[in-house]
């Protein structure tokens, strides 16, 4: 294999206007990580303005930086004791924001932060998975445990998180309403939302599909945000027996790994902060 590689790379913290593509080293895969070859790239449009695009977790310049951090490609060879993959393996995962991404044609990353590639889309597609999907999931199964038969409201179901949301809410066994603009309804209702309620008439629509719901994601953030912790139900008796457990109202947190809480809403007790689970299933 080649010692250098084609990449884009930033020297100079700042925006787009930053990145230069030039020939870099191709990096070395260490200890349980391995060597992703590039079929496709994404990246999260405000990811140069985090702090860890630009630096290490404890604060030093790492520049010049590589960034893109969600990816999808073939395993190109493994370090030392890494396992579960082999030479050859198509993937897609989320690499760390505090380490080189993948807008270059070989990009390394703990293997274990890797999954097969859903055979389902192409490369391209799969690239724009790990971020959003894991927001989502994360949210519902890891913060808010959603049981099957649970009310579920999604502000912003048609955007990049909440498109997500719906379906793993769906696929949970949760009953789903979801905001957005009129413009989305049948694509949202096509997701496994069971009632959209349109932003142009999200009062009113929101009062006649009830409120009382068992769990809240927002994806908007603002205002949005605000009035979901109203939407939450309060009827905490029923759960006779049952430790009360929070449910949250979720949104990104950029720069990080793993979703963060935005707001918690009381209900039977605390649920388990900032978990690491393993990227969605192919």
């Amino acid at each position: 294999m080649t010692e250098t590689m084609m990449a884009l790379r930033a020297h100079v913290r700042g925006g787009p206007e930053q990145l230069v593509y030039e020939q870099a080293p191709v990096p070395v895969p260490g200890p349980r990580e391995a060597l992703v070859a590039v079929h496709a790239a994404a990246i999260t449009f405000t990811e140069l303005t985090w702090d860890l695009s630009w630096t290490t977790q404890d604060g030093r310049d790492r520049t010049p930086v590589i960034p893109s951090h969600e990816v999808s490609g073939t395993v190109a060879s493994l370090g030392p004791v890494a396992g579960g993959l082999a030479a050859g393996d198509e993937v897609y995962g989320l690499i760390d924001f505090d380490r080189d991404g993948a807008a270059a044609e070989f990009v390394t990353l703990p293997a274990a932060h890797l999954a097969a590639r859903p055979r389902s889309v192409l490369h391209a597609q799969a690239a724009t998975l790990p971020l959003a999907a894991l927001t989502a999931w994360q949210a519902l199964a890891d913060h808010a445990a959603l049981k099957p038969g649970e009310r579920v409201l999604v502000q912003g179901g048609a955007g990049g998180v909440g498109s997500y949301a719906v379906q793993i809410a769906a696929i949970l066994g949760g009953t789903v309403t979801a905001t957005g603009h009129a413009r989305d309804r049948d694509f949202v209702l096509g997701l496994g939302a069971t009632t959209f309620v349109a932003l142009e008439d999200s009062t009113a629509g929101l009062a006649a599909a009830g409120q009382g719901f068992d769990v809240v994601m927002d994806t908007v953030g603002g205002a949005v945000l605000d009035a979901s912790y109203e939407m939450v139900r309060r009827d905490v008796g029923r759960e006779s027996g049952r430790a009360r457990r929070a449910r949250h109202v979720l949104r990104r947190h950029p720069g990080r790994r793993r979703t963060r809480p935005a707001g918690r809403i009381r209900r039977r007790g605390q649920a388990a902060s900032d978990p690491q689970p393993d990227l969605p299933a192919a």
